[in-house]
């Protein structure tokens, strides 16, 4: 009995803190659709770096499309070709806590028009740079083929800057759309919480067999 409530307190526990940091998962990302702009990049509009015509994004070196109606975006009507004339880049300072772990997602996808089929890209933040490739084969302007990916990092000051640049040597880059970021549990708090689920599971289906002998 006493192993049991031990268990019982352990998915207790990990179902409350899952609780709390579900309710606690807001997206420090600005703009992260590229949807809000100082212009309309209609069809496409090539961006040079230091320009923040994306607004809450600074482009870097060299420079990145501003996609409107060229492809089909991953949420909302735009999104970013981080190959412009040539490989560049777009950032944005994010707010964060030292200490704390936070997850990005996005939605990756690569230019179809031309260039190698594999499209690269290296993301940073506070952590080391994680690298990510999109194979463009059967893509299309009308079927993108976004696929969502993620990345996890922890903060080390009150302050990280985002960033997310083209590793593909030509002007037919990675795209990008869709970015947000949120707290997450440390690690250890997940692990935690994987077994407290595991302990809840257990127990539901101990319960069940000795319902099923007693009747």
């Amino acid at each position: 009995m006493k192993f049991k409530s031990c268990l019982a307190a352990a998915a207790l526990i990990s179902v409350a803190a899952f609780a709390q940091n579900a309710s606690a998962a807001v997206n420090i990302v600005s703009n992260g659709g590229f949807e809000a702009g100082a212009i309309n990049p209609g069809v496409f509009t090539t961006l040079f770096g230091g320009s923040t015509d994306i607004t809450g994004w600074t482009v870097g070196p060299d420079s990145v499309d501003y996609i409107g109606t060229y492809w089909q975006a991953s949420e909302g009507a735009r999104s970013v070709d981080l190959s412009g004339n040539q490989p560049g880049s777009i950032a944005q300072t994010l707010t964060t806590v030292a200490g704390k772990y936070y997850k990005v997602t996005f939605d990756l996808a690569g230019n179809p028009d031309a260039g190698p089929v594999l499209k690269a890209m290296a993301a940073s933040s506070a952590g080391p740079v994680q690298n990510f490739s999109f194979n463009t084969t059967g893509a299309s302007h009308g079927a993108m083929n976004w696929t969502p990916s993620s990345f996890i990092f922890k903060a080390t000051s009150a302050s990280t800057t985002l960033s997310f640049a083209s590793l593909t040597g030509d002007a037919y880059g990675p795209a990008i759309d869709n970015v947000a970021a949120s707290a997450v549990p440390e690690p250890a708090t997940w692990a935690m919480m994987i077994i407290g689920f595991g302990a809840v599971g257990s127990m539901v289906r101990g319960s069940r067999r000795r319902q099923a002998l007693a009747a």
